[in-house]
C-alpha cells in the first residue's frame, strides 16, 4: 500500500512537472518572440540636431548598437527591457520600452565638468562659478608617478607651476614655484593647506589620501590667506568616509630603479693619455717617460690595461615599492575613513634607504540637523639614511681610474693609485652613517553649527608637530678618520617645530528670487609656532666601540642651541555676488599682524577683488551651438610675505669668551645688524586677466591667462659702510616684476564608449625682472645703481650669472700679441671683448639668466575598453646652468690629469678643433671658470603608463569594486645638452632615478 501511495505521488509529480515545463517553455517563446521585436527612433541633442554615434544598450545584456550618421538607430528589445542611450559629454538617459516601437530620445548636455566641485580659499565652488586663477589636479593623475614625493607628481600638471628636483636621494624632494620668483631673501616656497590646516610640506600627505587638490595662483585667490600667500598656495582635501557599507581599497606598486647619465668620464686609456699631454704641456711640449709622471700602481695599470671602473663599483640598481590601505564606511550620522601607507626605497647608492610609514583617520558625527563635529588626523614617521652620498658620487666621477681599489688580501685600499688626491671612494660606503628620523603629526578638530539655513559657523583648531633626529658618525677607518689620525668624527641633531592655529570662521548663502546668489565669509584666525634645535658636533674620537653614542668621549665638543617663536593675528572678510550665474563679482580684505616685524609694521591689509563673466550664458549665444563654455575672467589684488625669521628686525648680541683670574667666562657684545624697527611685509600686487572657453561640447577646452605681479617692499639685508659700526640691516627695499602667459589646452579626439583617446597641452612663459633696488645713483647719470656685489640689476632677473663669454680657443699661428689677451697661448681659452677695447677687464663681463624661457607638457590619454594608457612629455627651454664638473680641479674639470672628470674634446697640437683647452699639470688652464655656464634645457619623457582592468560582471562575480593592474616608467627618457646624471642637479648631488614599476588596485 505504501509502495501504491508512492507510485501515484511520483506520477502526480510527473505531470506536475510536465505542465510546468510546457508553461516554462511557452514563456520563454514569448519571452524570445519580445526581444526580437524591433524598436527604431533617433537621437537628437538639446538644439534638434542628430547625433551620430551615440551608444545605445539593452540594460543588463550585451545587444547594443550605435547611431548612424542621421541619429538614426534600430535595436531588438522586448517590452520589459530598458535602453540606456550615452554619448561622451551628455547626459545618460534610460527609457523602458514598454508597447513602444518607436523611440525617439533627446539628451541634455551633460555640464558635470563645469559643475565639478573646487575647493577654494574657506569654501567650495562649482567650476563654473570660479571666477579667478584656479587649478585642480586630479588625485587618479597624481598616483601614477611612481614617487613617494607628492611635489613631484605635481611636476608638469599644472600651467604655472614650475617643480624642480630638490634632492634625488630616497626620500627626496623637489621644490615648487608658483609663477616665478618674486623675493630675494623672503623665501619662495607656496604654502599648503590640508584640510583647513597649515603644513610644513605637501610631503605631509600621502598621495593616496587626497580627494582633490588645488592651486591657488592669483592674489584674488590667495588674498584670503594673507600671510605668507604671496608665493601661492596649495590647497589639499583628503578623503572621508561615506555612508554605506564597508569599502576598502588597495594601492601599490613595486619598481626597480636606474640612473642615466648625459655624459661619459675619461676610461682608463683616455685619462693616462689626458696625464700625458698636462705634463707635455709643462714640459716645453715634449712627452715625458711615463715611468716619470704614473706611479709605481699606476704605471702597473697602463702596462696591463687593466683600470678601475669606479661607478660599476659604487652604484647599483635601487628598489622601491609603496603600499596604501584605504578603509571607508559610514552612516547617515556617522563616518570614518582612515589609511595605512608604507614605503621603502633603496637607492642606487649602497646603504642609502628610505623607510616611511603614515597613519590617517578622518571621522565626522552629525549630532543633529544643526550640529556636526569632526577629526581629521595622520602620523607620519619615517627613517632615511644617506651615508655621505655626494662625496660619494663625485669620487665615482673624479677618482682616477689607474691603479688597483683592492689590496691583495681583499681588503680597500686607501690610495689606489699612490696619490693622496685621489682615496678609495668605496671605503665611506660602510664607514660612514647619516640617518635620519622624522616625525610629523597632525591633530585637527572641528566643529560645524547651522542653526538656519545658509548660515554655517565653524569652529576649527589645530596642532601639528614637526620633530627631527640625525646621528651622523664618521668611524676611525673612513676617509675622514684616517685623515685625523685614525680618528671618529660625529654629529647629533635634534629639532623639534610645533605649530597651533585656532580659526573661527562664518559664512552665509543668500539667494534672492533666484537670480541673486550672496556668500559672505568672515574668519578670524591667530596661530603661534615654536621652534627648539639643539646640535653637538664632536671631533677626535678616539675609537668606534660605542659609534654615535660615544660623543662624550670626543676630545672636542661643539654644541649650538636655537629657538624662536613667531605668531600671526588675522582677520578675513569676503563678500560675492552672483547674477544669474552670468555675471560674478568678489572682493576681500585680510589684515594679518606678524610678530616678526618691526615694532612700528606689525600689521598689514591685503585687498583684493575680481569679476567674472559668463559670456557663454548670454542670449546671443544661445543659437552658436560649438560653443559649450565661454568665460572672460579679472582680479587684481594684494598678498604679504613673512618669510624672515623673529629676531632679524631687532639688534643682535655676540657672544664671547674671556679668561678672567683663570676661568672661563661668557659676555657678550653688540653684534653687526643693524635693529629696525620699521621693517615690514614684502607685498606683492597681481593683475589678472584669464578666458576659458569649451566647444563642440566641451570636447576642446581651453584657458588663457596674463599676469602681472609687483612685489615691492622687498625684504633685503642691505650692506652698511662699515664707519657705521654695523655690516648690515634688513630692510625693506626695491621692486621685483613676474608677467607671464599661461595656456591649458585639453581635446577629446575621440568619443566613443569603447574608445576614449585624449590630448592635453600646457605652456607656461614667466618674464621675472628687478625693477629697482636701493634707489641709490652713486654716479649721478639719473639711471639707479646696479647691485653688482651680490649679481643683482636693474631690468635683469633676479638670479642671473655675470661672468666672461668664451667665444674659442686660441690656435697657433693667430695673433694672440696684439688680440684683448696678449699673454696667451696656443690651445687657451679666447674671451669676448664685448665693448671692442682690447682689453678684457669687468666691462667684459656678460649677464645671462639662469630663469627657462618656457615649461610645458603634451600629456596623451586613451582607453580601449578595459585598457588605459597615458603619456607625459615634459619640456624646460631656454635655462642655463653653471656646471662645475666642466672647470672646477675637485670636481675633475680643471684638466690637471690629477682627477678624472666629464670626458671632454681637449685642444692638443695634433687636435686643433678641441674646444675645451689644453691640458696642463700643476695649474688649472686661465678663465676656465668662462666654460662652466652650459644650455640646461631638455624634453623628457615624465611618465608612461599601462593599464588594465577587466569587465564590470567580472568584478562582481568576484565581490570586487575595482581591479587594476598596471605598468609605469618614470623619467623614462631625458633629452638635454647639460652634463649631469640630471639638468636640474650637479652631477655629484644625488641622481634622479629611472623608476619602472608594477602596481595593483584592488577595491572591495
Amino acid at each position: 500500500m505504501k509502495k501504491s501511495k508512492q507510485k501515484n505521488a511520483v506520477l502526480r509529480f510527473s505531470e506536475h512537472a510536465k505542465l510546468i515545463l510546457a508553461l516554462s517553455l511557452c514563456f520563454i517563446f514569448s519571452t524570445s518572440n519580445a526581444q526580437e521585436t524591433s524598436i527604431t527612433g533617433k537621437v537628437l541633442d538639446n538644439t534638434g540636431t542628430p547625433l551620430p554615434g551615440v551608444n545605445i544598450v539593452v540594460k543588463g545584456t550585451a545587444t547594443g548598437t550605435q547611431t548612424d550618421f542621421d541619429g538614426a538607430y534600430t535595436i531588438q528589445a522586448g517590452s520589459t527591457q530598458t535602453l540606456v542611450f550615452s554619448y561622451i559629454g551628455l547626459k545618460q538617459k534610460s527609457v523602458l520600452v514598454g508597447s513602444q516601437s518607436t523611440i525617439d530620445v533627446t539628451l541634455e548636455d551633460d555640464y558635470a565638468v563645469l559643475d565639478a566641485v573646487v575647493v577654494v580659499g574657506y569654501g567650495t565652488k562649482k567650476k563654473s562659478d570660479i571666477i579667478s586663477s584656479v587649478v585642480t589636479v586630479a588625485p587618479e593623475d597624481l598616483v601614477k608617478v611612481a614617487t613617494s614625493d607628492v611635489g613631484e607628481m605635481l611636476r608638469g600638471k599644472a600651467a604655472g607651476v614650475q617643480v624642480t628636483l630638490a634632492s634625488g636621494a630616497p626620500g627626496g624632494s623637489s621644490s615648487i614655484t608658483i609663477r616665478g620668483q618674486r623675493s630675494i631673501t623672503g623665501g619662495n616656497e607656496p604654502i599648503v593647506i590640508a584640510d583647513g590646516v597649515r603644513i610644513g610640506s605637501i610631503n605631509d600627505i600621502n598621495a593616496n589620501d587626497i580627494a582633490s587638490l588645488e592651486v591657488l595662483k592669483d592674489a584674488a585667490a590667495q588674498a584670503i590667506y594673507g600671510a605668507r600667500a604671496s608665493n601661492g598656495v596649495i590647497l589639499i582635501t583628503t578623503k572621508r568616509g561615506k555612508e554605506g557599507k564597508i569599502s576598502l581599497s588597495y594601492n601599490g606598486f613595486s619598481g626597480i630603479q636606474t640612473i642615466n647619465r648625459n655624459f661619459d668620464i675619461y676610461s682608463g686609456a683616455e685619462f693616462a693619455q689626458l696625464k700625458r699631454e698636462a705634463f707635455r704641456t709643462n714640459n716645453g711640449g715634449e712627452f715625458r717617460p711615463d715611468n716619470e709622471i704614473f706611479s709605481a700602481l699606476e704605471l702597473e695599470s697602463v702596462q696591463t690595461g687593466s683600470y678601475v671602473n669606479w661607478e660599476d663599483l659604487i652604484l647599483r640598481t635601487g628598489h622601491t615599492q609603496n603600499h596604501a590601505i584605504n578603509v571607508s564606511s559610514g552612516t547617515d550620522k556617522f563616518s570614518i575613513f582612515s589609511s595605512i601607507n608604507y614605503i621603502n626605497t633603496e637607492g642606487v647608492v649602497p646603504n642609502s634607504d628610505y623607510n616611511k610609514i603614515g597613519l590617517r583617520l578622518n571621522a565626522d558625527q552629525k549630532i543633529n540637523d544643526w550640529l556636526k563635529v569632526g577629526l581629521n588626523t595622520s602620523f607620519q614617521f619615517s627613517e632615511t639614511n644617506n651615508p655621505n652620498n655626494d662625496g660619494v658620487i663625485l669620487n665615482s666621477i673624479t677618482t682616477a681610474p689607474l691603479g688597483n681599489a683592492y689590496n691583495a688580501d681583499g681588503t680597500l685600499r686607501y690610495l689606489p693609485g699612490g696619490f693622496e688626491e685621489n682615496k678609495n671612494p668605496l671605503i665611506d660606503l660602510n664607514e660612514t652613517t647619516n640617518l635620519v628620523n622624522e616625525r610629523n603629526d597632525i591633530l585637527n578638530l572641528f566643529v560645524d553649527v547651522s542653526p538656519f539655513q545658509g548660515f554655517n559657523y565653524r569652529l576649527n583648531a589645530s596642532r601639528r608637530s614637526w620633530n627631527y633626529k640625525r646621528k651622523s658618525y664618521n668611524t676611525t677607518e673612513s676617509l675622514s678618520g684616517i685623515a685625523n689620525n685614525g680618528q671618529g668624527s660625529g654629529s647629533v641633531q635634534f629639532q623639534d617645530n610645533v605649530e597651533w592655529q585656532l580659526e573661527n570662521i562664518l559664512t552665509y548663502k543668500l539667494d534672492i528670487k533666484d537670480v541673486h546668489h550672496f556668500d559672505f565669509t568672515a574668519v578670524q584666525s591667530i596661530s603661534e609656532t615654536e621652534y627648539y634645535s639643539f646640535e653637538n658636533a664632536s671631533e677626535r674620537i678616539p675609537n668606534d666601540i660605542l659609534g654615535i653614542n660615544g660623543l662624550e668621549g670626543a676630545f672636542l665638543n661643539t654644541q649650538a642651541v636655537s629657538a624662536n617663536k613667531r605668531g600671526i593675528v588675522s582677520a578675513v572678510g569676503r563678500v560675492e555676488y552672483n547674477y544669474d550665474n552670468r555675471y560674478y563679482f568678489t572682493a576681500s580684505g585680510r589684515a594679518d599682524g606678524s610678530t616678526v616685524f618691526g615694532r612700528n609694521n606689525k600689521w598689514a591689509f591685503f585687498p583684493a577683488t575680481n569679476f567674472g563673466w559668463n559670456i557663454y550664458k548670454e542670449n546671443f549665444l544661445s543659437e552658436v551651438e560649438e560653443i559649450s563654455n565661454l568665460k572672460l575672467r579679472l582680479s587684481y589684488g594684494s598678498v604679504g610675505n613673512e618669510g624672515i625669521n623673529p629676531g632679524q628686525s631687532q639688534s643682535t648680541a655676540d657672544q664671547r669668551d674671556y679668561i678672567i683670574n683663570g676661568n672661563q667666562v661668557s659676555g657678550y657684545i653688540p653684534g653687526d645688524v643693524l635693529p629696525n624697527p620699521d621693517l615690514k611685509w614684502e607685498t606683492s600686487t597681481t593683475f589678472n586677466a584669464a578666458i576659458d572657453f569649451g566647444l563642440f561640447k566641451n570636447r576642446i577646452t581651453s584657458t588663457v591667462e596674463y599676469y602681472n605681479t609687483r612685489t615691492n617692499d622687498l625684504l633685503v639685508l642691505e650692506r652698511l659702510d662699515p664707519s657705521s659700526g654695523y655690516a648690515s640691516k634688513l630692510t625693506n627695499l626695491g621692486e621685483v616684476e613676474n608677467t607671464g602667459i599661461e595656456v591649458t589646452f585639453n581635446a577629446d579626439i575621440i568619443r566613443k564608449e569603447d574608445l576614449k583617446v585624449n590630448l592635453g597641452l600646457s605652456y607656461t612663459k614667466n618674464n621675472n625682472k628687478i625693477i629697482s633696488l636701493y634707489g641709490k645713483d652713486a654716479d649721478n647719470d639719473g639711471i639707479e645703481d646696479d647691485d653688482v656685489l651680490n649679481r643683482r640689476f636693474i631690468g635683469e632677473p633676479i638670479n642671473v650669472f655675470y661672468q666672461y663669454e668664451p667665444t674659442g680657443i686660441f690656435q697657433e699661428g693667430e695673433n694672440i700679441v696684439n688680440s684683448a689677451q696678449p699673454l696667451a697661448l696656443p690651445g687657451d681659452i679666447k674671451l669676448r671683448d664685448v665693448n671692442g677695447d682690447n682689453v678684457i677687464n669687468d666691462d667684459d663681463r656678460v649677464i645671462t639668466s639662469q630663469t627657462p624661457d618656457w615649461y610645458g607638457t603634451i600629456s596623451l590619454g586613451a582607453e580601449y575598453k578595459g585598457l588605459d594608457f597615458s603619456a607625459d612629455v615634459y619640456a624646460v627651454q631656454g635655462v642655463t646652468r653653471n656646471n662645475p664638473f666642466l672647470y672646477g680641479y675637485s670636481e675633475g674639470g680643471s684638466l690637471r690629469g690629477v682627477k678624472n672628470g666629464i670626458k671632454q674634446n681637449y685642444w692638443t697640437p695634433e687636435n686643433p678643433g678641441g674646444d675645451f683647452p689644453r691640458p696642463r699639470e700643476g695649474n688649472d688652464p686661465n678663465n676656465i671658470f668662462s666654460l662652466g655656464l652650459q644650455d640646461a634645457s631638455y624634453v623628457r619623457l615624465q611618465n608612461v603608463t599601462l593599464g588594465y582592468t577587466p569587465p564590470e560582471d567580472l568584478l562582481t562575480t568576484f565581490g570586487l569594486t575595482k581591479l587594476r593592474l598596471y605598468v609605469t616608467g618614470s623619467n623614462l627618457i631625458t633629452i638635454t645638452d647639460f652634463q649631469s646624471y640630471s639638468p636640474e642637479r650637479n652631477p655629484d648631488q644625488y641622481p634622479e632615478a629611472v623608476t619602472v614599476a608594477i602596481g595593483l588596485q584592488v577595491g572591495f
